[in-house]
């Protein structure tokens, strides 16, 4: 079987790129698990916010909103984000506002008591004040991913899953390689391949990138109040997180553990960080837990994405698409429709670019 774009990797990333290439190209998406979206994509907070990671991720996120919420049925509700700045952590505020301000104007600084009044469970006495991003989107991650996957295959993309690839051999005509049981060969491989990206392109030949995954648990539990109403409650110095789940709250450490690319399993140690950080921060007194998780959120260097091709591949042969951390979901369009137009155009769609997008940015060449 021959086709223009192979993708390798099944998750947001792959899948992302593969509904803005399918329309124009011939793709397949091939994933080593039997379902999509198994690793990082099914275990994320999803929490749609322009306030959150390094500049590049915020304008990312602030072109990706429309696909959210622009459609008869929306991808994302409301929830509010509140950042909470420890009650001797003082300039905090001031400088999260300033960070976060010119790219989203709508932002508004709160004192104690205003933190108080939207999470009844932190005291006046224990914050020195927050910043609320009133525009943040509790995302449905499962119905994007079907998103992606649909427009894909409505364009004629074919989705292997449960097909680990094994091999992959540069030949005059762009690659070769071997997926499961199958031989396929493509004019270009996107590495989508998450915490295993440095894996896929050292498979390939390619220089890898220095990808460097972390672990983070999470967990859900009983608050013991009503806590349907909550905003998603962040740490202004990310020692914690909490939002609603349901009847529950969904609580973390927000920890980042180096670990190997494997599928993460929940660190008991850190999910009682997590509990402890929180019980310090708040007037909950958690004890047990009802369910937990955990996840690998993959950085590059500069904990910043890479998209484009890799100057060893040829000129057009092994492009990137890693690197996305705990961002992958909220970027997905942005980045998914970047990806398309950096492979068959050479730029960053208008629709991306006037948020400040660069190919520049993206580039995989920074870290030669």
């Amino acid at each position: 079987m021959r086709v223009d774009i192979a993708i390798i990797g099944g998750g947001i990333a792959g899948l992302s790129c593969a509904a803005y290439l399918a329309p124009r190209a011939s793709v397949i998406v091939i994933e080593a698990e039997p379902t999509l979206g198994y690793h990082a994509t099914g275990r994320s907070a999803a929490i749609h916010t322009e306030c959150y990671g390094a500049e590049l991720i915020r304008r990312l996120s602030l072109a990706s909103r429309s696909y959210f919420v622009d459609r008869d049925e929306p991808l994302g509700t409301p929830l509010p984000v509140l950042f909470v700045a420890a009650h001797d952590n003082t300039d905090a505020v001031e400088n999260l506002y300033n960070a976060y301000h010119p790219l989203v104007p709508t932002i508004q600084r709160l004192s104690p008591e205003e933190v108080t009044a939207l999470a009844p469970v932190i005291l006046p006495r224990m914050t020195s004040g927050g910043i609320l991003e009133p525009g943040g989107l509790n995302l449905d991650v499962h119905g994007i991913l079907t998103s992606f996957a649909t427009t894909a295959r409505n364009h004629g993309c074919r989705i292997l899953t449960g097909s680990r690839v094994s091999e992959i051999t540069r030949n005059p005509s762009g690659w070769w390689m071997r997926a499961g049981d199958r031989d396929l060969t493509a004019g270009t491989i996107v590495n989508a391949a998450g915490p295993w990206g440095d894996a896929v392109a050292t498979m390939a030949g390619i220089e890898p990138l220095g990808l460097t995954p972390f672990k983070r648990s999470a967990f859900t539990f009983d608050p013991g109040v009503p806590a349907g109403d909550w905003p998603f409650v962040v740490d202004a110095a990310e020692q914690w997180y909490m939002k609603p789940e349901g009847p529950h709250v969904l609580g973390s450490a927000a920890s980042e553990i180096p670990q190997a690319p494997s599928d993460a399993r929940p660190d008991e140690i850190d999910i009682a960080l997590g509990i402890e950080r929180i019980n310090e921060s708040t007037t909950l007194a958690i004890r047990s837990i009802k369910s937990q998780w955990a996840g690998l959120r993959t950085f590059t260097p500069d904990r910043t994405p890479a998209a484009g091709y890799d100057e060893e591949g040829g000129g057009g042969g092994f492009f990137w698409l890693v690197g996305q951390g705990g961002y992958g979901i909220h970027t997905s369009p942005a980045l998914g429709a970047t990806a398309a137009g950096l492979l068959l155009d050479g730029s960053v769609p208008e629709n991306v670019a006037r948020y400040g997008v660069t190919a520049e940015m993206l580039h995989p060449g920074r870290f030669r």
